[in-house]
């Protein structure tokens, strides 16, 4: 996996809810289609460090998942309940 950037880390670790927390407390992150963060979860998915969701996806809002290979990016573990399925 390619290292990822300030930004990209920030992103992943608002998907794992590390903004207020210490402890992954989710595993999701909705983006707008024509928002600014939709290259940056696109190009982490291309990265293996997120995975698209799309059945999760509400109207414009695209919704990704954090691999447990990102969230090993940002010096975390996913828990178990946590961790996406493949699709």
């Amino acid at each position: 996996m390619n290292a990822i950037g300030y930004e990209e880390g920030m992103l992943v670790r608002r998907a794992l809810g590390l903004e207020r927390s210490r402890a992954v407390c989710r595993n999701r992150v909705a983006v707008h289609s024509n928002g600014s963060d939709i290259k940056l979860a696109q190009s982490l998915a291309d990265k293996g460090v997120m995975i698209r969701t799309p059945r999760a996806d509400y109207g414009s809002m695209k919704v990704f998942s954090v691999t447990p290979e990102g969230a090993r990016a940002v010096g975390k573990k996913l828990p178990p309940d946590h961790t996406p399925l493949a699709h």
